[in-house]
């Protein structure tokens, strides 16, 4: 009964506050309580003392059996052990009792390290991650990718949303086509293998938009012709300039956009440039021009690109690949005193492919100068893109629960300031990196507030967000961090690299083996497990020595009665056979109600007291491990000593006629 009361007491503390047998005392410090803390060695106990119960029905059930046999030991030893079945009640208690405790050590001693393992993944989530990135800059865009040891690199975006109650969930958006390492997720989070999460959410298709640069380009140039149609030589009246800019998008779904230089309104054609790096996979999907708004009249202008191409590293100059399957469109706005209108929508586009020209009007300002601000005319010019792709989200249960939704919902989230539509496709019980068992390092605005209550994840792919952003003018995402894959034994010389590089703080590199081993080094966890190992190694050694004593007790009560047998006639080897037969029956008794009541404890106990550094349920749960191969040599182990004893005892040699005469003086 305390037993049952104790553990009771004890699921219901970790459950509710995660702290165990661990809690605070009067003075408001941690403290123990003692109750928690002997309900495992309670329970153990009480199951060891109910085995009692069962030796009286085993030795009627080997009694029944031996009696239909033909041979006198298994008989004599189904009767002796029927007649007086707790004769062998001490040691079968400390055989149960070794085994059990053994198998408990055994438990909490693997499923302790399974679960540091399994802890390492959740909050790390890739071999190596960096939280924060570099600048958005095109020439640097593969410097993780590019790392030695280094197998693939995928971008994320961690953002948060409010939920009603107080509560904050925690948004990832993940480049799911280039996490090969599926987010280091346990299955049994999800149900399924997490492949089958990112097919979920994946966009159909990730056909390349633009015009795609060379492998190896290190340098992107081409021409530029602004023309004044109004004006006899294409030369503008005011003597305007336009500043253009190059949107690119690399091999992630990500854009960049790159100040490439002016250029004067003179129709006459001008080369701009600008470095890239020499394996991003870039692709040029759109133009910007930006220029001055004439005075008194508008000006009608046809901006034409043409000569796109690369220098690459070895300075060979290299057309872009041919693309005239890309369709562009433009558009022109006048922007003054803060506002944006539509100027007069450009004509028909008079090139394809790599080679667009467009025609727009400019607008006009007073020439008496009569306006505010700076007004400014820009054409936008964007490849066609195909249509957005439906964004597919996996929720935790916590969301679900807190924000009242549902698989096959939709739900509005806010990324990068714009508004999106999420269906909420699939549900797991946890996200790894996100949640109060996981250290996010969220950065940018992304984190949330300390005191918000958590509200459970959401998982989105990076790629099918940038794409539906890409249809809303000025939207987009900056990675807030890259999870790197790496090869085996290669992520700490990734990690030194990644904190050697310039304006990088330690603390935003996170590496998986290095939770893990800081993880393997807490105390709280690494002290029960050699308390256990000792208790069960003093368990076996207790078992033998009592087995030992019982035996030889055993003997020598039943001295006289060997002898009587052996005096009518019964073989030497026969008696052994019997009590060979006898000892070994609650030999095998004990270790299979230790094995049992073993399996049962562990299996109920060791989740409860498997508790993280700061006195709290890990996440994910605790699995419990019993590995077949360490509980064989537990049984073979406590098992040996005695059944050497009851050899050594059974051959032992004695004088069946000093037992008479003992007996016959009585």
């Amino acid at each position: 009964l305390i037993a049952g009361v104790a553990y009771w007491q004890l699921d219901r503390r970790t459950g509710a506050s995660g702290s165990g047998a661990l809690s605070g005392d009067r003075e408001g410090e941690l403290g123990i309580d003692p109750l928690l803390v002997a309900a495992p060695a309670l329970a153990l106990l009480a199951g060891t003392v109910l085995t009692l119960r069962l030796l009286p029905p085993a030795a009627r059930l080997a009694e029944r059996r031996a009696a239909g046999g033909r041979g006198l030991s298994a008989a004599l030893a189904g009767w002796q052990f029927s007649r007086r079945p707790l004769r062998g009640a001490g040691p079968v208690l400390l055989l149960v009792l070794s085994v059990a405790m053994g198998m408990l050590a055994i438990g909490q001693s693997a499923s302790w390290d399974r679960s540091q393992g399994d802890q390492a993944d959740f909050r790390s989530g890739a071999s190596v991650r960096m939280v924060g990135t570099l600048s958005g800059d095109p020439a640097k865009a593969a410097a993780y990718s590019d790392l030695p040891g280094v197998r693939s690199a995928a971008p994320a975006y961690r953002t948060t949303a409010d939920l009603s109650g107080g509560r904050t969930a925690e948004v990832l958006a993940l480049d799911t086509a280039h996490a090969d390492e599926r987010m280091l997720m346990r299955a049994d989070l999800s149900g399924t293998a997490p492949r089958g999460l990112f097919d979920a959410i994946a966009p159909r298709s990730t056909a390349r938009t633009g015009v795609v640069l060379p492998e190896g380009s290190e340098r992107v140039l081409f021409d530029v012709r602004v023309r004044d149609t109004t004006a006899p030589d294409g030369r503008s009246p005011s003597g305007a300039k336009g500043m253009v800019s190059v949107v690119l998008e690399d091999r992630y779904g990500l854009g960049y956009r790159v100040g490439a230089g002016s250029v004067p309104v003179d129709g006459r054609a001008h080369g701009l440039s600008f470095p890239v790096s020499a394996s991003g996979g870039l692709a040029v999907t759109g133009f910007e021009l930006d220029s001055d708004v004439p005075e008194g009249r508008a000006e009608t202008r046809v901006v034409s690109l043409t000569g796109l191409r690369a220098l690459t590293a070895g300075g060979d100059e290299q057309p872009a690949a041919a693309s005239d399957g890309v369709r562009w469109q433009a558009k022109a706005t006048m922007a003054a005193a803060g506002e944006e209108q539509a100027a007069k929508p450009p004509g028909a586009v008079t090139g394809s492919g790599a080679s667009p020209a467009f025609r727009y009007e400019t607008g006009s300002v007073p020439a008496d100068g009569d306006y505010h601000g700076d007004p400014v005319s820009t054409l936008r010019v964007t490849a066609v893109r195909p249509a957005a792709p439906a964004l597919n989200a996996v929720a935790t249960d916590a969301y679900l629960r807190y924000a009242g939704a549902g698989t096959g919902q939709e739900v509005d989230l806010t990324l990068a300031g714009n508004t999106v539509r999420v269906t909420l496709v699939k549900a797991v019980r946890e996200l790894p990196t996100t949640g109060p068992g996981a250290v996010s390092g969220a950065s940018g605005g992304a984190s949330a507030d300390a005191s918000a209550k958590p509200g459970g994840g959401l998982l989105l792919d990076l790629r099918a967000v940038s794409e539906v952003l890409a249809h809303r003018e000025g939207a987009a995402l900056a990675p807030t961090e890259w999870w790197l894959s790496t090869s085996p034994g290669a992520a700490a010389r990734v990690a030194a690299e990644l904190r050697a590089l310039p304006g990088t703080d330690p603390a935003q590199v996170r590496v998986r083996d290095e939770v893990a081993r800081e993880l393997a080094d807490d105390p709280l966890g690494a002290g029960p497990q050699a308390a256990l190992l000792a208790v069960a190694v003093v368990a076996a050694a207790l078992a033998a020595v009592g087995f030992a004593v019982g035996l030889v007790g055993a003997q020598r009560e039943r001295a006289a009665e060997f002898a009587v047998l052996r005096a009518l006639g019964a073989p030497r080897r026969r008696l052994a056979r019997m009590t060979a037969a006898e000892q070994g029956m609650l030999i095998t008794l004990a270790l299979l109600i230790g094995l049992a009541l073993g399996a049962v404890l562990t299996r109920a106990v060791v989740p409860l007291v498997v508790l993280t550094g700061q006195a709290a349920r890990p996440v994910p749960d605790v699995l419990v491990m019993l590995p077949a191969g360490q509980v064989a040599v537990l049984l073979a182990s406590v098992a040996a000593l005695p059944l050497l004893i009851v050899a050594v005892l059974t051959l032992r040699c004695g004088d069946p006629a000093v037992s008479l005469r003992h007996q016959g003086d009585n």
